[in-house]
């Protein structure tokens, strides 16, 4: 795990929905995705998806 965490909220669209979920890139190529409503709700993945691919 790297101790440089980036979250990528600059990506983040303007539309409260979209906003709602966020990665965080937390190295080694693993990420954490999470509810910003409900900071219990996340899942971790070697994979990523944009949230928009997804629709």
């Amino acid at each position: 795990m790297s101790t440089n965490a980036t979250d990528n909220t600059t990506d983040a669209a303007t539309d409260e929905q979209e906003r709602r979920y966020a990665e965080l890139n937390i190295g080694d190529e693993e990420f954490v995705i999470y509810d910003r409503e409900n900071h219990q709700a996340w899942i971790q993945s070697t994979e990523s998806l944009e949230v928009a691919d997804l629709r």
